[in-house]
């Protein structure tokens, strides 16, 4: 990847002013970072979850073939992925990637990605983005799909909170905000696990993270040294911790489930857990031995030990952009059946998941390794309880924003993308060994196509909003909205009743864009990003916030009937591209985010939480209220939640309690003790 290419994928990248101050705090006070943590909190929107899948040769299989056959049995369905055909053709293809990865001079360079993409779409009900038919009256992790739930640093079930901050996990009494027990983790020497996110399902906590593991190399090879230049061979391993919380101050391990590399992103349907792990292999040598190359599994239902994947259990395209494994394993927590597990060579870009097929993409990057002329390459799988296998392959042009980005219904893919170009270069030779190239001129367009259950292209709209790009999509059955942006926000409406014949229907123009869509019902939705201005250089630059309700129940006609401006100078969210971080109730119609605010001198900036009252009949949004404070990552809000009619805002070293209705402060529980 050139210079340029590379300050593209920089400039993609939003850390925030939070993020910086914790880092650079944490490193002044000497203490130990989680890496992890601070990686995935940049790199949710930074480039994509990566596991590029590869062009592969002869998706089915001929019944004479045995070249390809598969070990686990259970595997086998309809047209499976290709596999390894022997261990030589597994490190044949390990040293092309020695060969392949380069540094600065820009000719092939892996590009490594995480994403929390994985989402689950409904075919029955078109409501059941935003209609809430429980009884109990608290927050629930903002999800995609209503009934399939996101891991999260922080759930209620009502009665308790369990939050995850600073490698400790914590139970909380929630209506006297009494600390019940905290969970802390070994940090030795030999081993360490990091808690990252979490499920509770009844009286189950499922918590999900990376388990290190260091082992002295007393035998060290030509191989050991150039790997492992300090003599310690590290074990990465992502681990889903099982516990039954039936006497939440006792929480006792009864499993726990690893996948060789580390955690990117997991989903719980039902009793059964999807999670997902990525093994980075920047390394190969010969000498390394075959158990150092195959990837291994753990189930402490089955085994204490752990096993290593055999190479024909190990789906491989060839032709990859990337050299890494993909680890796919899938356990009920109510039965002590083991694990099963899909792994590939070869990573993706974007996961998405219906209640019965799973989607992974893969950016079939264009010249120069770049998105100009780029392709999304998708292969879809069949969900049997926790098998998988591959049914489908396609492609589209151009590449995705986000999850949000494609959606099943009613067996047909709807997927969302940007097309980049690029004018050809002009050089010239001015001197004999100098030579001038002129850029050429980017060009982009929008498309939106919709794919049959074989992933064949029934019906599509391109060259949508020339000379723009999409900054959100989301879908509500029959109807797709997307918006683009380069100095106005037109905001389309599509209709998707018809899968081979989709229609604009409507089209909004105003300043500024939407960077998250949220349905309110059938005739709303709610749009939050940013407004803009004019910048010296004639392009536009992000100001404060904004908060829009969009009238879409004409289609041809869709309007901005109210919106609030946010803040007086810069102000941003982390909701821009997490969307877990949304506070929403639709019965008490009230909406929040995390929001930092700058101020032209920075001596006034803030951080905090802010709080909307949705007033639909009188057509406002008015400020329920906010809490705010000077930045300092310590006390910093990074969620909300609440049960009946108490707030809860929640800090890496505290937990605050509000009277919602007031937001009169309540009870403090200080958390710097325990961390």
């Amino acid at each position: 990847m050139n210079k340029d290419n590379y300050k593209k994928a920089l400039d993609q990248i939003h850390a925030s002013d939070k993020l910086k101050e914790k880092t650079f705090e944490k490193i002044n006070n000497h203490k130990k970072i989680d890496v992890f943590k601070i990686l995935s909190m940049v790199a949710v929107v930074v480039v994509v979850f990566s596991v590029s899948i590869f062009e592969f040769q002869n998706l089915k299989h001929e019944e004479n073939e045995t070249t390809t056959q598969i070990t686990n049995t259970e595997m086998l369905a309809k047209n499976d992925l290709p596999r390894f055909k022997s261990m030589e053709e597994l490190r044949e293809v390990l040293s092309e990637n020695k060969k392949a990865t380069r540094g600065y001079n820009g000719e092939l360079q892996k590009e490594e990605s995480i994403t929390d993409s994985i989402a689950k779409s409904t075919t029955t009900n078109d409501l059941a983005f935003y209609e809430e038919k429980s009884s109990l009256d608290y927050s629930k992790t903002n999800t995609q799909v209503k009934n399939v739930d996101e891991a999260d640093i922080v759930k209620t079930d009502g009665t308790y909170i369990y939050y995850i901050t600073n490698n400790v996990v914590y139970i909380i009494k929630a209506d006297s905000l009494d600390l019940i027990t905290f969970l802390k983790y070994d940090d030795n020497q030999t081993s360490r696990f990091s808690p990252y996110e979490l499920y509770i399902n009844e009286n189950k906590m499922i918590v999900l993270g990376n388990y290190y593991e260091y082992t002295e190399n007393t035998s060290r090879t030509e191989a050991d040294i150039a790997y492992d230049y300090v003599g310690i061979r590290n074990k990465n391993i992502a681990k889903a911790i099982v516990y039954d919380i039936t006497d939440r101050s006792n929480p006792e391990i009864i499993r726990e489930v690893g996948l060789d590399g580390t955690y990117i992103n997991s989903r719980m349907i039902g009793d059964n857990i999807y999670f997902i792990s990525r093994k980075y292999f920047s390394f190969y040598s010969d000498e390394l031995k075959d158990e150092d190359i195959l990837p291994v599994t753990y189930d402490s239902s089955k085994s204490n030990e752990y096993s290593n994947i055999s190479y024909k259990d190990i789906a491989y395209f060839s032709g990859t952009q990337n050299y890494d494994y993909m680890l796919v394993g899938g356990f009920n927590i109510n039965n002590k059946e083991e694990v099963k597990v899909e792994s590939f060579f070869g990573a993706s870009n974007d996961i998405y998941a219906s209640e019965k097929s799973l989607y992974i993409t893969q950016i079939s990057y264009g010249e120069n390794y770049t998105y100009n002329g780029c392709k999304t390459i998708i292969y879809k799988f069949d969900l049997d309880s926790t098998n998988i296998s591959l049914v489908a392959k396609g492609e589209v042009e151009g590449h995705i924003k986000n999850q949000f980005s494609m959606d099943e219904y009613d067996g047909f893919l709807r997927i969302a993308t940007t097309i980049e170009t690029y004018d050809e270069p002009i050089s010239e030779i001015q001197e004999e060994t100098t030579v001038t190239v002129n850029i050429g001129e980017r060009k982009t367009k929008n498309a939106l196509f919709i794919l049959n259950d074989e992933l064949k292209e029934v019906g599509k709209i391109d060259d949508l909003a020339p000379d723009e790009q999409i900054y959100s999509v989301r879908f509500m059955g029959k109807i797709g909205y997307i918006v683009t942006f380069k100095e106005l926000d037109p905001l389309f409406v599509i209709d998707l009743s018809n899968p081979e014949n989709p229609i604009i229907k409507g089209e909004l123009k105003i300043p500024g864009y939407s960077s998250y869509l949220h349905p309110y019902d059938e005739s709303h939705i709610i749009g939050i990003g940013h407004n803009t201005k004019q910048n010296k250089n004639g392009g536009v630059t992000n100001t404060n916030m904004k908060i829009s309700m969009f009238d879409v129940s004409d289609l041809e006609n869709p309007k901005e009937i109210f919106s609030e401006d946010i803040g007086e100078g810069y102000a941003y969210s982390e909701l821009e591209y997490n969307h877990k971080v949304l506070f929403y109730s639709k019965t008490k119609n009230l909406i929040g985010f995390p929001i930092t605010i700058r101020e032209s001198n920075y001596k006034n900036d803030r951080n905090g939480f802010i709080i909307f009252k949705i007033d639909l009949e009188n057509g406002k949004f008015e400020k329920h209220g906010e809490i705010l404070q000077k930045i300092d990552y310590r006390t910093n809000i990074d969620r909300a939640i609440y049960i009946e009619n108490t707030l809860y805002t929640l800090a890496d070293t505290q937990i605050v309690s509000y009277d919602l209705n007031t937001l009169q402060e309540i009870k403090k529980l200080n958390l710097e003790n325990n961390n």
